[in-house]
Formats: C-alpha cells, structure tokens, sequence
C-alpha cells in the first residue's frame, strides 16, 4: 500500500514537470484510449451477437433445404407407390361389374393378345391391363427418376391370377430398356424385410439401411389392400448416395456437414464418413443431457437446434428438420463447429483492434504534432517571465502569430516594456523626493495605465496636505454609495431575467423530451418493420419453391399423359384385331349358311363394339391430347409466376435493407437529442446559479452602500480645506 502511494506520487510530480505540450497529448491520448476501449468492446459484443444470429439463420435454411431434398426424394416414392395402388384398385372396381373381363380367353387371336411379357401364361383382360400398366410405371419411374434405384410389385400367393402363384417383378434403373423378368418364388421374396414390414404394418413403411449389391439404399414399401385384404406389396429402392445432393459444403464454414437420422436415431446418411452408416445419434452425444434435449425436440416433431459437444470433443451446433417418410419421421442434421462461429467473430474483431490502434497513432500524433507547433511560442514566455522573476527587465520576446498564443506573447512584450518604464520612472521621482524636491514630475506618464495609475496617484499625493486626502475619501464616498445603488438595481433585473430564462429552458426541455420520445418511438416501429419485411421475404421464398415444385409435378403429368397415349394405342390396336375376328366370323358364318346365322349375329355385335371401341380409343387420344396442351400451358404460366416471385425477392430485399437505414437514422436520431437534452440541463444550472448570484450581488451592493455611508459620516467629523 505503501509502495503505491509513492507510485502515485512519482507520477504525480512527473505530470507536473512534463510540459504543456506532452502533457496535453498524453491527457487527450488517454481519454481517447478510453474512449476507443469502450467502443471497440460494445461493437464486439454488438458483432458478436449480429453474426452469431446471422449464422444461425444460414444454419436453419441450409437444414431445411436439405431436409427438403430428401422429402423431395420419399415423396417420388410414394407418388409411384400410389399410382401403383389406385390403378390396380380401379381395375378390381371395374372387374366386379364385369366377371367376364376376369376369365383367361380361350380364342387364339384373344389368347395371343393377352399373353403374359413376364411369366409364360394366358392373362385375364383385367390382370393384362394391370400388368401392362405396373410394368410400364415401373419402367419409367426407374428410368426418369434419378432418385430411385428400382421399382417393383410383388403379390400374395395367387392373388394376381388363380394360376400363377408367385407373380412379382423388379425393374432397375440398369434394365429399363430390356425384357422384365419373374422376381422370384413367394418364399423368397415374402422373407425380404420391406415385405415383411409392409405385410405386418398393412401401411407404408420405410426400411433401415442395408446392402444390396455392393449399394447401400433403403426402400420404401407400400401394402396394396382392397376389401381388406393384402393383394400385393409394391416398393420403390432408394440408393442413399442419392442424398448427396443435400449441401454439405461452404467456404464461410469449412466444418459443415450433414446427416439424415431415422426415427429411431439410427444414421442412414453421413457427409463426413460413409462407414457411420447404421450407427446411432447416442455414440455421437455422449452427454446424456444433451441428448435428452436432442429427443425431446424430435419428439415435438418441429425443426430445432442447440449447441452440443460430440464425442470428439468438438462443439457444434446442430440444426434439425423433419423428413417425413412413409407413417416415420425422418431427421436432416445440419451442423457446423462453433470455432467456424468463434473465427467470424475474431476475424471482425481483430480488424476492428487494428484499425482502431492505428487510428488512435494517427490522431495522439497528430495532436502532438499540433500541439508541439502551436505552443512553441510559449515557451519564450516562460523564459521572459523566469527573466523578470529574477529582477531582470530588459527582455525581448519573439513572435509573429495572430492567434491566442500571439497575441498572449505580444501582450507579455508590451507588459514588459511598461513596466521597465515605470520602474526607471519611480526610481527618478523617489530619488527627487528623498532629496526634498516636491515639484518633481513624472516622465513616463504614458505608461502609468489601468493598475498602475494608482502607484503614480500615490506619488503625487504625498506632497498634499491630509485634508486633501479626506477630501478625496469623502469624494470617494459618494461615487461609492451612487455605484452601489445602480449595482442594486442592476443586480435585482438580473436576477429577475435569469429566473424567466430558467422557466424558458425548462420549457424547451421539456419540449426536446417530448421529441426524443417519438423519435425513440420511430425508431422501435423501424425495428418491428424490418422484422415484418424479413419475415414476408422468408415467405416469398417459400411461395417460389413451392411454385418450382408445381412445376415439376406438372412435368410429371405430362409424362404420365404420354404413358396414357401409349395406353390408348394398345386399345386401338385390340379394336382392330377384334374388328378383324368379327369379320372371320362373319364370313365363317356366311359358309354354313343356316347354321351359322346366329354366329352371323354375335359376328356384327363384336364388330359393333369394336368399331365403338375405336372411335371412343380416338376421342380419348383428342381429349388427352388436349390436356397435354394444357399442361404446357399451364407449365408457361407457372414459369412466369416463378419469375414474378423472383422480382417480389428482390423487391422484399431491397425494402428491408431501407427500413436498416431507416432503423439505423432514427437511432442516430435519438442519441443526438439525448445529447441535446443532457446540454439543456447543463445551461438550466447554469441559469439557476446566475440568478442566486445576481441575488447575492444585490444583497452586498445594499451593504456596499450602507458602509459608504458610515464612511462619509466620519469624514464629515474633519474641517477640510475647500479650494
């Protein structure tokens, strides 16, 4: 303690030996090092919490748009699926109101065009519909959609015809343009773990991860049921190193990357290591805590994130969007390690330090600079003043400047010469005096001004008589009592205009706080209205992928227009073969003559219903062909509206950046009329202090005269000599 006290001392006696010039630069350099500290720290913490938020919502909308690539994928799954299943529902509908279509043809031209492309057999018409559409859609799916691996339907014993007793088959995307081939026994195919889930769940489920020929997919499986039983299992393949697609890749953060967990946490896609396949979110969260709070959010069903520590050590904060597949609920973890958050936040800092250490060398030597040329001056003052302290007189000083300085160093000059004068002066006429010369007069009578009047005044006095001194008293008196008075009454108007300014400046304040309320009150509504303009550019992207994903839906109905017209052409050609057949049988019929007569009959219905087969296969061609039209058009439309929601993003953009500036004034606003307010106040103390001063100076010019008057009531006791 002891110790620093004498610190303290030693600086202080060191600061007041330093000279002006230092001194003021290391004054000014403290405060603003001070200053700059206390700046640097709040746009730290103000930087810190802006990126830390901002890479927070960079976060949330790379997880979602990941999540969204592989719902995108399950949702092509599920659409195939469902096709698949309303088809063959309606085929059943239409077969029960027409048990003919359900009987394997015996006539060989019927025979040959209902024959099986897949198993060597004789179809009912209703299974060769249903084939020809199953295996078509398979085919196509797994040729136009990149997403799946393969498609295939596998039925129950018998369930797809009464002779066929395990029907089921699978087209890959390696096999589109090839034969279809049998998948398979019942005992086979019944024991693959999508079969069996589907059979017993009786709804779509999705699998785990497994391996099938050297890939890693899952599959999602879907149960066919119609009047509550299980006719067929149709499942689409899904290779898990399609889910490449979602990003996993960012310059700003090196450590980003992604994993698709399933319901039960177990990991079916990992950006960083494939080999973690197949492990659980556990093994990855070690702290029980943490992964408490991990399934407790999975369990509310929402997208979430928090900030963990893997097993590594590592602190990341993980974003987490639902995937719904099948009747689960799939996760897409997006993660990044917090030092990627902690290198922004020390990258602007670092900048910030430095450029404010060098602004701060900069301004403390420009100040020194300045400083040190300004009042170079001075120091000729000081050593003329040392100069005179020590008795000596004859100084000169040296300066050309006008400002203060110059003109402080030109008053000291003029100073100096004066009072040479008068000293040599005083030296003469006392010299006279001490020898009896009374009639003795001054030679510098110039130089006796202001203060110095009184010394020459004092000189002159001792050759008169005291009655001339008591004349000068009682003179002086009266001008005194006069002074006083009017010092009186210019003390009380003072004191009465001082009181009227401090109501004005209390009124004005008052005033200054009003306006700084509503521009505070700006400034809020400037803040609510650049989250509102954030929140409707958020939405307006949703609108525009929503919009992207109409459009691909209408490529998909364009695509399934087509695989209809194909539809329609296999029916035209089945008018014209039975067309055909009526017409042999027409001419059968004609050659056994009576016996054939009624043959004749049955000949021309079948021809009939041919020839109206064939006009109904061409109206439907026109209609289908309209509806392709349409879907182009439509699809037109969609890309206009998308490229109209492009121009709202941008237009959103631009409108929340202006309500920023606007945020940002009203701010700056509001920081200057506080400034402005704090002033008033400074001016209103120094109003009051000035009127109980003025009320002071009243009270002592009353005293002033009062003793005045005293004193001309003493002189007034002498007998003066009046001339």
């Amino acid at each position: 303690m002891v110790l620093t006290k004498k610190n303290r001392g030693k600086e202080t006696i060191m600061l007041k030996k330093m000279k002006l010039a230092p001194k003021l630069s290391l004054i000014i350099g403290s405060v603003l090092s001070l200053i700059l500290v206390i700046l640097i720290g709040s746009s730290v913490f103000m930087s810190r919490k802006a990126i830390v938020a901002s890479t927070y919502e960079q976060l949330e909308s790379i997880s979602k748009a990941n999540a969204l690539q592989i719902q995108t994928i399950f949702d092509e799954a599920e659409t195939v699926a469902q096709y698949m299943e309303s088809y063959l529902e309606q085929a059943y509908k239409v077969a029960a109101d027409n048990p003919s279509w359900l009987e394997v043809p015996t006539d060989p031209a019927a025979v040959e065009l209902c024959e099986s492309a897949i198993y060597d057999k004789v179809l009912t018409p209703t299974n060769y519909d249903i084939e020809v559409y199953l295996r078509e859609t398979a085919r196509s799916s797994a040729a136009f959609n990149e997403d799946l691996a393969g498609v295939g339907v596998m039925f129950e014993p018998s369930q797809f015809q009464s002779d066929i007793p395990d029907y089921a088959f699978y087209v890959s995307e390696e096999d589109t343009d090839g034969d279809v081939a049998p998948f398979g026994p019942y005992e086979t195919y019944s024991n693959e773990i999508y079969y069996k889930m589907a059979a017993t769940a009786k709804k779509p489920v999705v699998t785990d991860p497994y391996a099938y020929n050297g890939i890693t997919m899952v599959t999602y499986a879907s149960p066919v049921i119609y009047n509550n039983v299980l006719k067929a299992v149709v499942m689409t393949d899904i290779k898990v190193n399609n889910f490449d697609k979602v990003n996993t890749s960012s310059k700003t953060f090196p450590s980003l990357y992604c994993t698709i967990y399933n319901q039960a946490g177990v990991i079916v896609y990992d950006s960083e290591d494939k080999a973690d396949i197949g492990r659980t979110m556990a093994e990855f969260t070690p702290d029980k805590a943490q992964l408490a709070k991990i399934q407790e959010g999975m369990a509310q069903g929402q997208a979430f994130h928090l900030e963990t520590t893997r097993e590594d050590g590592r602190k990341v904060t993980r974003y987490f969007s639902p995937i719904h597949a099948a009747d689960q609920t799939w996760w897409s973890l997006t993660a990044i390690s917090n030092r990627d958050i902690d290198n922004a936040v020390k990258g602007t800092v670092y900048w910030m330090v430095a450029l404010s250490v060098i602004a701060l060398a900069v301004i403390i030597l420009t100040i020194v600079a300045v400083l040190r040329k300004v009042l170079s001056p001075v120091q000729g003052v000081v050593e003329a003043a040392n100069s005179i302290a020590r008795g000596n007189l004859d100084v000169t000083i040296q300066t050309d400047g006008e400002d203060e300085i110059g003109m402080l160093s030109k008053a000291f000059a003029q100073m100096t010469a004066n009072l040479n004068h008068i000293v040599t002066d005083l030296k003469y006429v006392l010299a006279e005096m001490a020898e009896g010369n009374f009639t003795v007069r001054t030679k510098a009578e110039d130089s006796y001004v202001g203060a110095f009047e009184g010394v020459l005044a004092s000189v002159r006095q001792m050759r008169n008589h005291l009655s001339a001194t008591l004349g000068q008293i009682e003179l002086s008196a009266d001008q005194v009592s006069s002074g006083s008075a009017q010092m009186a009454s210019g003390a009380q108007a003072l004191s009465q205009g001082a009181v009227e300014q401090a109501a004005s400046i209390q009124e004005l304040a008052a005033t200054i706080e009003g306006i700084l309320s509503h521009v505070q009150d700006t400034s809020q509504n400037a803040q609510e209205a650049r989250e509102h303009s954030g929140a409707s550019g958020a939405d307006t992207t949703t609108c525009n992928q929503q919009m992207q994903e109409m459009m691909e839906a209408m490529d998909d109905i364009g695509k399934k227009s087509a695989e209809i017209g194909k539809i329609i052409k296999t029916i035209e050609d089945i008018a014209f073969q039975t067309n055909i057949l009526a017409l042999n049988a027409a001419v059968e019929a004609a050659r056994a003559g009576t016996a054939g007569k009624g043959f004749a009959v049955v000949a021309d219905e079948v021809r009939n219903l041919a020839s109206k087969s064939a006009d109904a296969s061409n109206s439907t061609s026109e209609l289908i062909e309209g509806a392709v039209k349409a879907v182009d058009k439509g699809r037109r439309i969609a890309d206009e509206t998308a490229q109209s929601l492009m121009k709202v993003v941008k237009t959103t953009e631009t409108v929340s950046s202006l309500v920023d500036k606007i945020a940002a004034a009203a701010a700056q606003q509001s920081s200057s009329l506080s400034n402005v307010t704090e002033g008033m106040n400074q001016i209103s103390s120094v109003v009051h202090t000035n009127s109980a001063t003025a009320e002071e100076s009243a009270a002592t010019s009353e005293e002033l005269s009062s003793q005045a008057q005293a004193l001309r009531n003493l002189v007034s006791q002498f007998k003066l000599i009046r001339k």
